[in-house]
């Protein structure tokens, strides 16, 4: 029994993976993070959707998934309730610079959900490294990247539909996620990263910018939430900013990764930060450094 009273969280057989490559997103790591997840009793939430890694890896029986990116949130939304309407619609996309540029100018407000679904994925699987980018219109702007390679798999797709069925996904602040959190619930954040080299303008993918006072004001929502038993986990990178940030109020762990959005190898490994509010089980032990 949990000291809460209450059974710890029943996730269910068989763990998914994502249909989306989301650059910082955690597909490589998520093992390792749901290795590093508390015992929790309540609802599983992800207020930094992106690809859903973590949230695929666990396959909780009950979550809140959210993102600010409107567009992610309705592909989501879309495979979740019809994986073959998207799937079908991707298999009229040729894979072609004057499609991707085509595409590219759609105006998803024009778009059905299925349409914007997989507008969404087409354009993960062929811009330049997979970059979701937009300027401060919301207009999509990362080149055509020239890959060969399938739009989807539809075992992976079908997955993802199956385990995302059910599930609560939405438009949202990451701010409103952790102050609706309750005790018990567990929540995972993977903001876009403070940059290693100072405040760079690479982080938008959503209209607005992610900078130096939205890590202080994530910092603030995560301290509200942990006072009221909310468990909860971030991932960000390994810089004196994000030590100094969380030293205080959370424990800090370090977790080896590789950058390859770096177009220079040598450059790629690195150390990602660690933050929760317990204690980590057993079987993440190896995180700490």
């Amino acid at each position: 029994m949990h000291p809460t009273g209450r059974q710890p969280m029943r996730l269910l057989p068989g763990e998914g993976k994502s249909f989306l490559k989301w650059a910082g997103g955690k597909t490589r790591y998520a093992r390792t993070l749901v290795a590093a997840a508390p015992s929790f009793t309540g609802t599983y939430r992800e207020p930094f959707l992106g690809s859903g890694a973590v949230f695929f890896e666990l396959n909780p029986a009950t979550a809140v998934l959210s993102d600010a990116n409107e567009e992610l949130v309705t592909c989501f939304r879309a495979v979740a309730r019809d994986a073959e309407a998207v799937m079908g619609r991707l298999d009229e996309y040729p894979n072609t610079r004057e499609h991707f540029a085509a595409v590219r100018r759609q105006d998803p407000a024009t778009l059905s959900d299925v349409e914007r679904a997989a507008r969404v994925i087409y354009l993960n699987k062929t811009s330049f490294r997979g970059l979701w980018r937009v300027n401060r219109k919301g207009q999509f702007n990362t080149p055509y990247g020239a890959y060969d390679r399938p739009y989807y798999n539809r075992q992976t797709l079908l997955e993802a539909a199956r385990i995302l069925h059910g599930k609560d996904i939405r438009v949202a602040d990451f701010e409103e996620q952790l102050d609706e959190a309750a005790a018990g619930d567990w929540v995972y954040l993977d903001p876009p990263y403070a940059p290693l080299g100072g405040w760079a303008d690479f982080q938008r993918y959503t209209p607005g910018q992610f900078g130096e006072d939205d890590h202080i004001r994530l910092c603030a929502a995560m301290k509200r939430a942990s006072g009221r038993g909310v468990l909860v986990t971030l991932s960000n990178s390994d810089t004196p900013f994000v030590q100094r940030l969380f030293a205080d109020d959370f424990q800090v762990a370090r977790m080896a990764t590789r950058r390859d959005i770096n177009l220079q190898s040598t450059k790629r490994g690195s150390w990602d930060l660690v933050v929760t509010n317990y204690e980590l089980p057993d079987a993440a032990r190896q995180l700490a450094g």
